[in-house]
């Protein structure tokens, strides 16, 4: 199972984010458009592009301009054009049915595989039903899980891991988006073939966590710094690198 640290430049002054593609030698990393073609250059380039997922960022930045289906259209094609230019290999479509329906969403995805003549990721929702999930799996062969950290509760896990298993069982490859609850990926044998967290960061960032590797999974420490200011930069580079432990760990838990 690929293990893609997500944002890999949030939170890393310069000289840690080398120290971090330098000593945790991370195999698979993800980048959203919406951080700047600069970062997912170097991100791309830190993995090459077998090893690399480009996400739209799509709702980022709706959160920032006007909420239009023209704006976010123009946005399609500047991400079309990064694709082509930086031969990227898997990204993902702009999933913003939400917002503004399917069929537009539809529309946009057949604009970008026209324009890069290469095939999307295409991000299911549960508001797209199970039907769609089985028309998504007789297209392609990756797709994606999306709102897995904020929109499926708990209680309906099991019922995404019903679609993952049928996906698994056509032979299609399935990435979980932000989804990397450790402990539930091995003991209920999600049958994903990658997912993606920036948890790594994120947790430092916010909750002062330190996470270290056992060998096994990820164990997060709540940290204080003893009264001293907590170097974040320091911490989160830390944290990447036993989360780039942790992929090559997961690497040998294969399912396709």
């Amino acid at each position: 199972m690929r293990i893609f640290l997500a944002s890999s430049h949030e939170g890393l002054t310069v000289g840690y984010r080398k120290k971090l593609i330098n000593e945790g030698k991370p195999r698979y990393l993800l980048e959203t458009f919406f951080n700047g073609g600069k970062k997912c250059k170097q991100s791309l380039h830190d993995v090459g592009i077998d090893n690399f997922l480009l996400d739209s960022g799509a709702f980022s930045f709706m959160s920032g301009a006007a909420c239009s289906k023209e704006t976010i259209w123009n946005y399609a094609e500047k991400y079309a054009e990064f694709i082509i230019q930086n031969h990227v290999k898997y990204y993902f479509e702009l999933d913003v049915d939400t917002i503004f329906g399917i069929e537009f969403v539809e529309n946009i995805r057949s604009m970008l595989e026209q324009r890069t003549g290469i095939p999307c990721i295409p991000v299911w929702h549960k508001g797209r039903g199970v039907e769609y999930w089985k028309k998504m799996v007789a297209d392609y062969k990756y797709i994606a899980v999306g709102g897995l950290v904020f929109h499926v509760k708990q209680s309906e896990w099991s019922s995404i891991k019903k679609l993952v298993d049928y996906a698994y069982s056509k032979q299609v490859k399935v990435h979980g988006l932000g989804f990397t609850k450790t402990k539930i990926l091995e003991e209920d044998n999600w049958h994903f073939y990658s997912v993606d967290s920036a948890s790594w960061s994120k947790a430092a960032g916010r909750g002062q966590q330190r996470h270290d590797f056992d060998g096994n999974q990820i164990v997060c420490h709540r940290i204080d710094g003893n009264g001293r200011k907590i170097k974040l930069s320091a911490l989160i580079c830390h944290n990447g690198i036993e989360w780039c432990k942790y992929q090559r760990y997961m690497d040998q838990k294969e399912f396709l």
